[in-house]
């Protein structure tokens, strides 16, 4: 029975202890995010919590444990060395003429006391980091904005020209605007990517300036498969707690995405890229919009391309994907149909990127030198393209799949606008209204299906307004501020039409 009670108290008396580590780490994760990401989103955290996590990438992880490392070290003496080794005597220390009193004897006598306020702050402290007050503020309120805005894009009638163009759309992880150089309108004197703002402007770039430009980042858009959802939806994807997405069988069942248009059009449709595609529900997404062929780091090692046991950041890496894209696209380009092809590039993820053993290193920071050689790798890839049978009734469309998560990298250029980047290559649509517009990744849906010489009626699907045709965005219309609001409110329409509410009120 004595050992029963002893075993008792030595749990009870490691409890503040335990708090205290929680709380540690708390105050390690409020560190990193505000060092290295710095405008990372509730809606994110919520929709990556409920969503599959298959193929997370653990290089992240660990780079995240390493940054804040010091710092958890330095935290966790702090809390501690008070409360366990001056139990019977304060501390003073004299700092110039002033004398700082430290009382360990009254942390000592109150410890799980102290212990639990130093963990609730930690969880005020990260709550408000990531925002959840913008979270809950939202949804609490009610938005009419998809029966006042909204176009149904399942009602919306989409020409094709009687010769359907092929399509390739390269989302480039991070890709912004901002990395071009200051003359051409981007925010550093020496670009980052000298090749893509090269492709920007001597091929079709929407802007939101005179110069070089590109989209503006909505909260509901600015991490990966939300930027795809939009981009090829019209539609955001609104991640609330109680839309788990992991447990949905059917993905906005109720839109009519990209793919769903080109596979009514006979399109042969193809996704490819280095990482595992169940991540963040990449592969429900495109099976059931389009039944895409999917090719990623399982396709890879299953060919042989790659051993078994492969993997480097994500999955495999850039040089690898330009590489096996271009023998799945000479494949698909053989049978008598049109093809679109759709590929994500990575190394341009935080934290710094992974910069391949055969890139050129001519910055000083890890960062620039990776999108410097994923610029150039690009470029490669695109006069590969070039020189293809296929090219000349193939358009390829480049955008930035969302803003970079590592704002840090900004720090010096605080009062630029960042924006993502977006070019058009090989379009034999022309306009006159791709200067000074306000848009963002929900407008490139009809935008994309114009660039392939599609009639859009109306202009509009979804939220996205064809920028070809010189249309007022809701952006415009509203206002950035406004229309970003309304979007992260309650909405009985998305609930009921968009991600079909009877399924997620069985969960």
């Amino acid at each position: 029975m004595k050992k029963n009670n002893r075993k008792q108290n030595k749990l009870l008396k490691s409890i503040p202890y335990i708090i205290l580590v929680l709380s540690d780490i708390l105050i390690c994760l409020i560190y990193y995010i505000l060092k290295v990401l710095k405008e990372v989103n509730f809606y994110e955290l919520i929709y990556y919590f409920t969503s599959d996590q298959t193929g997370s990438s653990w290089d992240i992880i660990i780079e995240g444990i390493k940054t804040c490392l010091l710092a958890f070290v330095l935290v966790l003496i702090i809390l501690l060395v008070p409360i366990t080794h001056y139990k019977k005597k304060d501390i003073s220390i004299k700092i110039k003429s002033n004398t700082l009193k430290v009382y360990p004897t009254y942390f000592n006598k109150h410890k799980l006391l102290y212990s639990i306020i130093i963990l609730l702050l930690s969880i005020v402290i990260l709550l408000k980091v990531v925002r959840i007050d913008e979270y809950i503020e939202a949804s609490a309120k009610l938005s009419k904005i998809y029966e006042t805005h909204y176009v149904n894009t399942n009602n919306v009638k989409i020409t094709f020209p009687n010769e359907k163009r092929n399509l390739i759309l390269i989302y480039l992880e991070s890709m912004e605007s901002s990395l071009v150089s200051q003359k051409n309108g981007g925010a550093f004197e020496e670009s980052r990517i000298p090749e893509l703002e090269n492709i920007a402007l001597e091929n079709l770039n929407f802007s939101n300036t005179e110069k070089l430009g590109g989209g503006y980042n909505l909260t509901l858009t600015s991490w990966t498969i939300a930027g795809t959802v939009a981009s090829t939806s019209g539609t955001p994807l609104l991640a609330q707690i109680k839309n788990k997405y992991s447990k949905v069988d059917k993905f906005m069942p109720n839109v009519r995405t990209l793919g769903d248009v080109l596979k009514s059009e006979g399109y042969n449709l193809e996704v490819i890229q280095g990482s595992n595609i169940k991540f963040g529900g990449t592969k429900k997404y495109y099976k059931q919009h389009g039944d895409y062929k999917l090719f990623d780091i399982q396709t890879a090692k299953k060919k042989e391309y790659i051993p078994k046991n492969y993997f480097v950041w994500w999955g495999y890496e850039d040089s690898k994907l330009f590489e096996y894209s271009k023998k799945e696209i000479l494949e698909i380009s053989k049978e008598n149909k049109p093809f679109a092809v759709t590929m994500y590039t990575m190394d341009t993820h935080f934290k710094d990127g992974y910069l391949n053993e055969n890139c050129d290193t001519p910055f000083d920071d890890q960062m620039s030198n990776v999108y410097a050689c994923s610029s150039k790798m690009v470029n490669d890839f695109l006069n590969w393209i070039k020189k293809q049978d296929f090219y000349e009734n193939t358009t390829i469309v480049l955008i930035g799949d969302h803003l970079t998560m590592q704002s840090g990298y900004y720090a010096k250029h605080k009062d630029y606008t960042r924006t993502i980047y977006n070019a058009f290559v090989n379009t034999p649509v022309k306009t006159n209204f791709n200067k000074n517009r306000e848009f963002s990744s929900l407008d490139m849906y009809p935008t994309i299906l114009a660039s392939l010489g599609a009639k859009v009626d109306g202009e509009q699907l979804g939220f996205g307004i064809n920028l070809f045709s010189g249309k007022e965005t809701l952006i415009e219309s509203m206002g950035k501020t406004k229309f970003n609001y309304e979007l992260l409110k309650k909405s009985d329409y998305y609930m009921n039409e968009i991600l079909n509410d009877n399924v997620l009120n069985k969960l």
